[in-house]
């Protein structure tokens, strides 16, 4: 039993050596296969070895220089560390097939046509390769040299090429659907047209690349170096771009639309008719010398800015910039003015330094309402937004309750007494809207007392009341509309009460136009919530030096004037 291990390793050897010997000098027979042979570290440079059977064999670190392989079936034979630099593998079928461990050569080798599925080609050198029409979906090549490769027509889908050099390769044609191009080196190379749907390009090297026209949806651009890059008319919607390098990339009529741009580069980039339609940026977001001659805010080239002519440089920067200090509050369900108003108050008294204003609200279709709130720099916009969605559920619950309570109250009356019930509803309608505009005016002084207090220095302070007017009646607006509101401050010593009488009409007009439906009792409740406070206790005092009907003659428009004068009258006599 000694002898056995030795004899048969030799037996082993001497065939071996007996095999290659064989294929060397081409005395194999035409139907012998080689299938399973074990013929590692072999020399068979220049072996012909076209159609062979090398299934499943271990040519590990063979030198198959020059040797010619066409149309061998090399599927999962293992070729680690094997030379097959100037073979010809034209139709060889290496699917499955080991090209890793040290890293086979087949530099500047006809692989065109060659079936690569799946195949371990890891750091395998692959530079001036002919891979034309090459099946190389699923193949593993990462960290292989692809320097110089033609790729035209060549299948990649789902291959994992992650650090790989593909620089001067050629894509003609090419399909790199769901490819893994991690930290892989694409720089400058010609992408126009390519699928690159579902690619994840991570961090990938894609400096002055040209991706016009290419297909990126489902990609994952996260981190990329796309500085240079030529991405005019690309669609990038929805791509998450935080953190990537476009700084000097042609952006000129791409598609930004709710793309992701935190901390993202732009420095130097062309942006001229991009659209950035609820793109989201941050401070970190750099817009250093930015290319744009015009905006787009809306998809399929709608709402252009400036409307007219073209930004000055640094007009777009300004633009985008101012789009930081503002809280965009979004409503799915439409808006409750009332308890809108409600919460704007709460959050106006709680953040007093943070310079709270409406500056727009928008109608979106579907009951989706969008209201921007204007804010200081320094504002803490996430605790700010947190404070009025809460003050605005609860306001919205309260009034809910106070609805139903009205519906259930509507049930238990019979139809005897419906007039009477009505009347005593409607009453209490009114009691809950004084009491509110009570709440609201007492928040509203409390504010202007607390700011006063902390400006004086002497301690000598003159109160005069400031107030907001706030564009409401957003729930049935048209889809699509918009209502532009603005804050304004009114400091006048005196208010006549023709301007109280204006500004009254004013509100009802604005609130006939967007909520046309609305009951006496719901307009005089919404005028009180909109009036200028500091207004309306000017009027007050003018009307108790005289009466309440007289305001009735700076009523120009009849239809208003019932309206005017529950208003006013509410104002002088006291709630029951």
């Amino acid at each position: 039993m000694e002898n056995t291990v030795p004899q048969n390793e030799s037996e082993q050897s001497k065939e071996k050596s007996l095999l290659i010997q064989r294929i060397r000098d081409g005395s194999l027979n035409k139907s012998e296969d080689l299938m399973g042979a074990k013929l590692s570290g072999a020399n068979l440079s220049g072996a012909n070895l076209s159609g062979k059977d090398l299934s499943g064999a271990n040519l590990s670190g063979a030198d198959l220089f020059s040797a010619n392989l066409s149309d061998a079936n090399l599927s999962d034979a293992n070729l680690s560390g094997a030379n097959l630099s100037g073979a010809n593998l034209f139709g060889v079928n290496l699917s499955g097939a080991n090209l890793f461990l040290f890293g086979a050569k087949l530099s500047g080798t006809d692989l065109s046509g060659t079936d690569f599925r799946e195949a371990d080609l890891r750091g395998v050198d692959l530079s001036g390769t002919d891979l034309r029409g090459t099946d190389l979906r699923g193949t593993d090549l990462r960290e292989a040299d692809l320097r110089g490769t033609d790729l035209r027509g060549t299948d990649l889908r789902g291959a994992d090429l992650r650090g790989t050099d593909l620089r001067d390769a050629v894509f003609r044609g090419a399909n790199l659907r769901e490819a893994d191009l991690r930290g892989a080196n694409l720089r400058e190379a010609d992408l126009r047209g390519k699928d690159l749907s579902g690619a994840d390009l991570r961090g990938t090297d894609l400096r002055g690349t040209d991706l016009r026209g290419a297909n990126l949806f489902g990609t994952n651009l996260f981190g990329t170096n796309l500085s240079g890059a030529n991405l005019s008319n690309a669609n990038l919607s929805g791509k998450d771009l935080s953190g990537a390098n476009l700084s000097g990339a042609n952006l000129s009529d791409a598609l930004l639309q709710i793309t992701q741009a935190i901390g993202t580069d732009f420095t130097g980039a062309i942006l001229t008719g991009a659209c950035i339609e609820d793109w989201h940026i941050n401070r970190n977001t750099k817009l250093d010398g930015v290319t744009c001659e015009y905006i787009y805010l809306k998809n399929n080239q709608q709402e252009r800015r400036p409307h007219i002519g073209t930004f000055v440089l640094g007009d777009f920067a300004k633009l985008v910039q101012s789009s930081l200090e503002t809280i965009d509050l979004i409503f799915r369900e439409g808006l409750d003015w009332q308890a809108f108003a409600y919460a704007f108050k709460q959050i106006e008294v709680q953040y007093g330094d943070a310079q709270l204003a409406v500056q727009s609200i928008e109608n979106k279709g579907d009951g989706v309402v969008i209201v921007k709130i204007a804010t200081a720099p320094t504002a803490d916009k996430e605790e700010i937004h947190s404070s009025f969605m809460n003050g605005y559920e609860l306001a919205s619950k309260v009034l809910a309750a106070q609805y139903e309570a009205r519906l259930q109250d509507k049930d238990k009356h019979n139809e005897a007494r419906l007039q009477d019930k009505d009347k005593h509803n409607e009453a209490r309608l009114q009691d809950k809207d004084k009491q509110i505009n009570e709440l609201l005016l007492i928040i509203n002084i409390n504010s202007e007392v607390t700011k006063a207090v902390a400006e004086s220095k002497s301690g000598d302070i003159t109160f005069n009341q400031q107030g907001a007017t706030i564009g409401s009646a957003v729930a049935k607006a048209e889809s699509g509309s918009r209502i532009e509101v603005t804050q304004n401050i009114f400091h006048g010593e005196k208010k006549s009460l023709a301007e109280a009488a204006a500004e009254i009409q004013r509100l009802l007009s604005q609130l006939e136009k967007t909520n046309p439906t609305t009951t006496e009792s719901e307009q005089v409740s919404y005028v009180n919530v909109a009036i200028k406070p500091e207004l309306k206790q000017r009027a007050i005092a003018a009307l108790k030096a005289g009466s309440e009907t007289a305001i009735d003659e700076f009523v120009l428009e009849n239809k208003f004037l019932k309206v005017v004068k529950a208003v006013v009258k509410g104002w002088i006599e006291p709630s029951p």
